[in-house]
């Protein structure tokens, strides 16, 4: 059966489009290789071909990582079915069978990364060590990272290829394992795509004493033996991983009868509470050098992304501070939506007046969020001991960027909670929160990040641009646009 399976899977025309992406991408990064050979006037030999291909961590996070996800997801959701569950018993069963198909589906990926990584190596000579050009690149994409490792060309081969088995192993079950506890496929594509996002944010913001927290790290042998002392250690983390989600699968039964009230009414909270405090705390430590006044430190937290101004650090922060008070804000309108009721509607006397209430008490706890989470960052600069003047910010002092702050961030949250809720009223679905999130998050980028959308507009970045009247005009109208789509909703669905 796995024989036919693996044939079928050779033999679809998906792989072929996968090759031509991966062999341009090759021709281009080979002639690049060249270039640099012939200006600097080194040596190459195969080995610098075949693993400046395998090791490229732009091509593994950006085409390969997401084509491991989609083949995982496709593989959960079609053996998802009541009758699969009944047949193979226990989650732990249910598990493995997927994982094998799941190594299945992807062996044809790796085997096209494989023998295009051999196409590097036409022409090169082959030399039993390394070359003087990978002794002289310092690029963590470069094979220079190995030859630190490894004496032998060839030995890092069968490492990497460990690397990828167990790292295959642990995307599978940590997406399967979620996916069998709650069995909603809205929240499968949601951590779907949180996982990508993460292993972006892993390669492109995390320091490199933190990178072994990145799933893409364990991708490529060169970035692996950087994020660890040794790369046994690497596949130790990697094994006792997947131990400890084999015990978990054995245990799912269990945990799904268990009572998560307590939980999903204060763990979200915790858990906010948690990022927030490891975001400031972090962006203090990293930045403890260059700031020097509570108004550098506030600007630092809260500097958020726009289109001239972007990282992916910066990025992270914002999704977490303002983003994260956005789904915090949804599980109460969540709640309220489940409980929606005649008799509910008849005690408020209209779905307006009942929309009202929702609203001002998320504008309430938007406004005592902000709050705190200026005052935490202040506090934190005072345990750091830093000077609390009222020094200019973007040309603006600090009293009115923390008002410009305050207002814009109620504003900006009241936006992204109105448009959550109207595509959640439309969809009546759970998932519609983190699809839209998503959407959202996207925009952040620079080539969407256009200066009149209402997204991310409560970031400081955006006073090197633009007013303050401008910003605050832009984000009221929004509100009063979305309040009124909401009041036609309304009215068109409940035809009052």
């Amino acid at each position: 059966m796995v024989v036919e399976r693996l044939r079928h899977e050779f033999t679809r025309k998906i792989w072929l489009l996968a090759l031509i992406i991966v062999f341009l991408y090759a021709f281009f990064s080979k002639r690049e290789m060249i270039e640099i050979v012939h200006v600097q006037q080194t040596k190459v030999n195969m080995w610098d071909g075949f693993y400046a291909l395998t090791n490229d961590m732009y091509l593994l996070t950006y085409f390969v990582f997401p084509i491991i996800l989609f083949l995982s997801v496709g593989i959960l959701i079609r053996e998802s079915r009541h009758e699969v569950f009944i047949r193979f018993a226990t989650p732990r069963g249910w598990a493995y069978r997927t994982l094998k198909l799941f190594l299945v589906e992807t062996a044809p990926l790796f085997t096209v990364l494989f023998v295009l990584s051999l196409f590097m190596t036409i022409g090169l000579p082959y030399e039993g060590g390394w070359s003087g050009y990978t002794q002289g690149i310092d690029d963590v994409n470069a094979t220079s990272v190995l030859q630190e490792q490894f004496s032998i060309p060839w030995h890092p081969l069968p490492v990497q290829l460990l690397l990828l088995l167990l790292f295959l192993i642990t995307v599978h079950f940590s997406l399967a394992g979620l996916f069998f506890f709650h069995q909603k496929k809205g929240w499968l594509y949601a951590q779907t795509i949180v996982t990508f996002f993460f292993g972006v944010f892993g390669f492109k913001a995390l320091p490199e004493e933190l990178k072994f927290l990145s799933p893409t790290t364990y991708l490529s042998v060169a970035m692996t033996s950087l994020s660890y002392s040794s790369l046994l250690v690497a596949a130790l983390v990697l094994v006792f991983v997947i131990a400890g989600q084999h015990l978990v699968f054995g245990q799912l039964t269990t945990l799904q009868r268990m009572d998560w009230g307590k939980w999903k009414d204060y763990g979200p909270y915790m858990l906010y509470g948690g990022l927030v405090f490891l975001h400031i705390s972090y962006t203090a430590m990293m930045s403890s050098n260059e700031i020097t006044t509570g108004s550098e430190l506030v600007t630092a937290t809260f500097i958020g992304v726009n289109s001239d101004y972007f990282s992916y650090l910066s990025l992270m922060s914002y999704l977490i501070l303002f983003f994260g008070a956005t789904y915090m804000s949804q599980i109460r309108m969540q709640r309220e939506l489940q409980e929606i009721s005649h008799y509910k509607l008849i005690r408020y006397k209209s779905p307006h007046r009942w929309f009202h209430t929702i609203i001002v008490r998320e504008v309430m706890f938007f406004a005592v969020l902000i709050t705190c989470l200026i005052g935490a960052t202040l506090l934190v600069g005072q345990l750091m001991r830093l000077e609390f003047s009222f020094g200019g910010v973007f040309e603006h002092s600090l009293p009115a960027v923390v008002a410009f702050l305050f207002v814009s961030t109620v504003f900006q949250l009241l936006v992204y909670t109105l448009i959550c809720f109207i595509v959640t009223w439309l969809l009546q679905e759970a998932y519609a929160v983190p699809m839209v999130l998503g959407v959202l998050s996207i925009l952040l980028f620079p080539s969407l990040n256009v200066g009149w959308l209402p997204v991310g507009m409560n970031a400081l970045v955006v006073l090197e641009s633009h007013s303050i009247p401008y910003v605050l005009s832009i984000l009221a109208g929004t509100v009063v646009l979305l309040m009124t789509s909401a009041h036609l909703l309304f009215r068109r669905s409940l035809q009052v």
